[in-house]
């Protein structure tokens, strides 16, 4: 009997609400068919089964929650035993060492991943030889309990802030030893709002719910601040035009951001600490020598960032491809949780809703987004005359700890002067 469990996906996802079973109980599988779609913050993933056999149970019914380590389905793939039964409290008798962590393996997408949410182990404690009341056991991610272990950190002392209390790796490292046990996170204020009189009372959905812890975190620990300059951009809308009347490109839908995303990924190469993340824990930046872009895309439920990997290996072209091929995915939410990782660097267009400046808030680990607003025709002065032009905002926020004034105006400068001059992004 396979016990298939809802894996730890990582990304500060958790849970997941059952959206469509694809099969029934008594169903035989194949290894590889979609099981059932599971709606998490950011994604409708789709789950694969990871063996065959007959569904003996399934785990969740449509609109139920399932939450991380809980059984997704029992498949009957011959390999004998009978199916896990609810486990009764026992009394655990003292061992000499914490027992093996046994590992279990799931698959979403492509993407193979761990799916114990393990209880909490003795590491740290000192030997007691009282009696003592039961130990409270600790729900965390194996993640977060590798990463306790890495810094020397007793996890029963760490105050989770994850659903159910479950310690996240951000616990851990705020309660990490370089801290002296303090943490660095602030919680949020308890602050009660009124619900008297002519009002209309709105759950916020679980993507919007990601998106308030997402952007509260980063605006808590990240001190922004923002350049904003405007660039001619005449050349590159003449560019642009020229490629869309071209019959080799017409099966491609070309937009500015393509030029946009070549520009960041130069820029990244010649200013490396903007693709980087600032460890506070152990005073260190972590340099990062890929360059992942993430691009927020605009949905009906909110912001999703899908990330262009080895954005500066890419052509304006492959960006073109790329940017549409993710954009399409996300605003359908079935964009992969493997696209929306591992982003280095974001940029945000507020100017795609006619909004031409705005101050935007950094991706957490990341240093930098780029905010970009709307093209828009005024006077601009070329030599010794006001002609008219096309103008593109910019605005530049960057992590202040880390990045001073003056090298976020360096960069805001380079990559001013390549979308100016934008042939020079068809040159690698």
């Amino acid at each position: 009997m396979y016990d298939f469990k809802f894996a730890d996906v990582g990304e500060g996802l958790h849970e997941g609400v059952i959206l469509e079973w694809k099969f029934k109980e008594g169903d035989t599988v194949k290894e590889g068919d979609t099981l059932v779609i599971i709606e998490t913050d950011k994604v409708n993933a789709e789950l694969p089964a990871p063996v065959s056999g007959v569904i003996s149970k399934l785990g969740k019914g449509v609109g139920e929650t399932i939450h991380v380590g809980e059984t997704v389905v029992l498949i009957d793939d011959g390999s004998g035993g009978a199916a896990p039964a609810a486990e009764a409290p026992k009394k655990e008798a003292p061992k000499a060492e914490a027992p093996a962590e046994e590992e279990e393996k799931s698959l979403i997408g492509d993407t193979i991943i761990d799916t114990e949410v393990m209880a909490s182990s003795n590491e740290g404690q000192e030997t007691q030889t009282t009696i003592t009341a039961p130990t409270t056991k600790v729900l965390a991610t194996p993640a977060a309990r590798k990463l306790a272990r890495d810094l020397g950190v007793d996890i029963k002392r760490v105050t989770g802030t994850g659903p159910h209390g479950r310690v996240m790796k951000e616990d851990i490292r705020s309660f990490a030893p370089s801290t002296g046990g303090q943490s660095l996170s602030v919680s949020q204020p308890n602050v009660s709002v009124s619900t008297e009189g002519n009002v209309e009372l709105v759950p916020i959905t679980k993507l919007r719910k990601a998106i308030v812890n997402a952007m509260t975190r980063s605006k808590q620990i990240i001190p922004h601040t923002t350049l904003i300059n405007e660039i001619e951009v005449d050349e590159l809308v003449l560019l642009r035009q020229s490629l869309k009347n071209q019959e080799f490109y017409q099966d491609v839908k070309i937009t500015y951001m393509p030029f946009i995303i070549k520009a960041v990924a130069k820029a990244l190469k010649e200013f490396p600490i903007f693709n980087s993340s600032f460890d506070q824990n152990n005073d260190q930046v972590v340099l990062k020598k890929f360059y992942n872009v993430g691009m927020a895309v605009d949905t009906q439920d909110g912001l999703i960032v899908p990330v262009i990997k080895n954005a500066d290996q890419l052509t304006v072209l492959g960006l073109a491809k790329e940017t549409r091929r993710l954009a399409d995915l996300t605003r359908d939410r079935k964009v992969q949780l493997s696209d929306l990782q591992n982003a280095t660097f974001s940029i945000t267009n507020f100017g795609s809703i006619g909004v031409p400046f705005g101050t935007p808030i950094i991706n957490h680990p990341e240093v930098a987004i780029l905010g970009v607003g709307n093209i828009s025709r005024k006077p601009v002065v070329r030599g010794n005359e006001v002609v008219p032009g096309y103008v593109m905002p910019l605005s530049l926020a960057v992590d202040h700890r880390i990045i001073d004034g003056a090298d976020a105006g360096r960069f805001l400068k380079y990559v001013k002067q390549l979308l100016e001059r934008p042939s020079l992004l068809l040159i690698d």
